[in-house]
């Protein structure tokens, strides 16, 4: 098989680029080193009202573009790049549900493809994993409607979102709800994370009213496709951050001297910086297969997603492991941003299953 991009794509990818250069860049990250992070709605409302980012892949039916899943990679991986610090992989996670559910989910769509709610996933439950939730987290019935309670951990951007979307079980089996972040008896218990730029947070429900969105028959395909997904547009995430930490690493070693050269003519400069290059383009090949094989539906796309996440973790932390290495003292120091992709890289690997975790789902789907 041989693939390319076409035109349009590399269209978008150059507009997402410009724009984040103009918008968002090295100034924002700055500002969360100096100050914290710090989410910008405006930026928000940009991204959906001017370039349709959030409405990407929301069918035409729900006023998005209905573009497929190689878009949505293309997008997130010049996100990684920026290092953007918001919500955009929470919400478009949460989107690979709603598309599933009824009218009301595409009413949820719209608001989320013209900016005006965020959204975000919460699977885990205490000691469950992403691909296996755990079944503390519970629904009933309760005359025409749904109450929910239990604890979901590991939130991504959860303090962001304006609407959560549940997975809980029900005595039919598990299935997908949709709970307001305001709704009385839901807690957001926001935790220090190692990703300044993405806040991770743990969430607590008491008999919180809460809609169904997916119902039982379909709620496990639905998981396992919204963990292909999760895994693969992560990957693309990690290879823009990986790719930038990379060019960092470059860039100073031809602009600082020692001993009258510059420190990027020493061999062992060359061998980190080549150690790197060849894991990011091994990564690089992977998560494009990956959103092809989501996007076409194919047989290995659960194998190609899984190379993929793991690949692109490898990758991203050897290149921002040796982007610190490379600056030296300066590296570091808090002030600089390469502690920001070393942080991204340590946290991104372990969203949606470690690395490890992922070599080994490789193995049982392979059988070997």
């Amino acid at each position: 098989m041989e693939f390319s991009f076409s035109r349009e794509q590399e269209d978008l990818r150059s507009s997402v680029k410009d724009f984040l250069s103009r918008r968002s860049g090295s100034e924002a990250r700055n500002t969360i080193l100096k100050s914290g992070y710090a989410f910008d709605r405006e930026l928000w409302k940009t991204m959906a009202q001017q370039l349709g980012l959030q409405g990407l892949a929301v069918p035409e039916a729900a006023d998005g573009s209905g573009a497929g899943f190689i878009e949505t990679s293309i997008v997130l991986e010049e996100l990684g790049r920026d290092s953007y610090a918001g919500p955009y992989f929470s919400t478009i996670a949460a989107s690979w549900v709603l598309e599933h559910g009824d009218d009301a989910a595409s009413e949820r769509l719209r608001s989320l493809a013209e900016g005006s709610r965020i959204f975000t996933l919460a699977i885990a439950d205490e000691g469950g994993t992403w691909s296996r939730p755990g079944h503390s987290t519970r629904a009933f019935e309760v005359g025409d409607e749904h109450r929910l309670t239990g604890r979901k951990v590991n939130v991504t951007d959860a303090d962001t979102a304006d609407e959560f979307i549940v997975i809980a079980s029900l005595p039919q089996g598990p299935a997908w709800f949709s709970v307001a972040a305001d709704a009385e008896g839901v807690t957001v218990n926001v935790r220090e994370s190692l990703d300044i730029t993405r806040p991770i947070g743990h969430l607590e429900f008491h008999d919180v009213k809460a809609t169904l969105v997916v119902g039982p028959q379909d709620a496990a395909a639905v998981l396992a496709e919204v963990n292909d997904k999760a895994a693969a547009g992560l990957a693309a995430e990690m290879v823009g951050g990986a790719q930038a930490a990379l060019d960092q690493s470059v860039r100073w070693s031809l602009e600082r001297t020692q001993f009258g050269r510059p420190i990027g003519s020493f061999q062992a400069i060359k061998h980190m910086c080549a150690d790197a290059l060849v894991e990011v383009e091994t990564a690089r090949l992977l998560t494009e297969y990956a959103a092809w094989a989501i996007e076409e539906k194919a047989p290995d796309a659960s194998v190609a997603a899984s190379m993929a996440k793991q690949a692109a973790s490898d990758a991203f932390n050897l290149a921002a492991g040796n982007n610190i290495q490379i600056h030296g003292g300066i590296g570091f120091t808090w002030e600089h941003s390469a502690h920001l992709y070393f942080r991204r890289a340590k946290a991104s690997s372990t969203l949606y299953g470690t690395p490890q975790g992922h070599r080994a789902r490789i193995a049982d789907l392979l059988a070997v």
